[in-house]
């Protein structure tokens, strides 16, 4: 099935100056709608509204965000986590950040069904998926968010991304190069992204882990240097790492939660203890790239609640409605990364 292929599904029991050669298939219809917007090469659209714009003499960043989102997750999903980043950065004395354009990588749900054409390979039995072509159509997304921030809010604009579970590593793959991509849009998000935040995001894919989930391509970003923290601290991006130690993972409980928690845990490092933690779906030892910020959230701080992997569960057999919003879990019993009490703990890293 298509959720053995990725490590992390939400609630459901050399980047080098010679770049690739374009992946002449791609639908560059993106491109197009940002090159209207240029002038001598410079985005002339103004930003979305007034209210975008920062106040005179202020002394915040103006940052764009763009959230790659979880496996099966669609953009509507994101809304609440928008407004409260900005009302929070807003009134936050610890900040120098102001939030302007926000988008998520429109990826509607059906768009996961193009994994299950490399089922039958030999490149997915030997765990050797290529990144490049596996996730062209999440990458092509990533481009077509991009070029809508950069449309209204020009070629200046800092840009800060968000990756939520799979989406952490798969915008680590992207700004490593991995994408393959030589677009107008990715050589100008290369050259503006100044932050990458992962949120429950499995960044590493261990040699005890049960199966190999993505298939070879975790690793193949794990094993390329342009895609570690250092190489990209290097080319100005910030990276944190975010990550939740409060759930554990138990086989012998009448606990549903500890029970779908230890499903995850155990094949992704093929151990479970009472060190083995996590959010649960991804346990915190895989939840750090080595050498970044790490951040590791024991509980939400208003609630005192167990922060968990998502705020909702994903609707993968709604393919009628592929943008329809997944299933709010409760706010008042399920925090998550993006919880009011959670949020402080690493926006300002943006």
């Amino acid at each position: 099935t298509v959720s053995t292929i990725f490590a992390c599904i939400p609630h459901v029991a050399s980047f080098s100056v010679e770049r690739p050669t374009v992946i002449q298939s791609r639908d560059t219809s993106h491109q197009k709608k940002f090159s209207l917007q240029m002038t001598d090469s410079a985005v002339t659209a103004p930003s979305e509204s007034a209210d975008n714009d920062v106040a005179v003499g202020s002394t915040k960043r103006r940052v764009a965000v763009l959230l790659c989102p979880a496996q099966f997750c669609v953009p509507v999903d994101y809304e609440d986590l928008f407004g409260d980043l900005k009302t929070h950065l807003e009134e936050s004395n610890d900040s120098d950040v102001d939030i302007g354009t926000c988008r998520v990588a429109p990826l509607p749900r059906t768009e996961w069904i193009k994994v299950a054409r490399n089922l039958p390979t030999k490149a997915f039995l030997d765990a050797k998926l290529p990144v490049h072509s596996t996730l062209a159509w999440y990458f092509e997304a990533m481009e077509k968010g991009l070029a809508d921030i950069f449309a209204a809010e020009g070629p200046d604009v800092e840009i800060a991304i968000i990756g939520h579970s799979i989406g952490g590593w798969v915008a680590r793959a992207f700004l490593g190069g991995l994408s393959g991509s030589s677009t107008g849009v990715y050589r100008l998000a290369q050259k503006q992204c100044r932050s990458l935040v992962t949120l429950g995001t499995p960044h590493l894919s261990p040699d005890g882990a049960l199966v190999d989930q993505t298939r070879g391509l975790l690793k193949e970003v794990e094993q390329t240097e342009a895609c570690t923290s250092q190489s990209l601290m290097e080319r100005g991006i910030d990276v944190t790492c975010v990550g939740s130690s409060s759930l554990d993972g138990n086989i012998f409980t009448s606990d549903i939660e500890q029970l779908v928690a230890a499903s995850s845990y155990f094949p992704l490092l093929g151990r479970l203890g009472a060190d083995v933690k996590g959010d649960g779906i991804v346990p915190t030892a895989l939840a750090f790239m080595d050498g970044a910020r790490k951040i590791e959230i024991e509980k939400c701080s208003m609630t005192g609640t167990a922060v968990r992997h998502a705020h909702v569960l994903p609707t993968p057999w709604n393919l009628i409605d592929g943008s329809a919003a997944s299933i709010s879990l409760p706010t008042e019993d399920f925090a998550w990364y993006g919880s009011e009490g959670v949020i402080g703990q690493w926006a300002k890293h943006l």
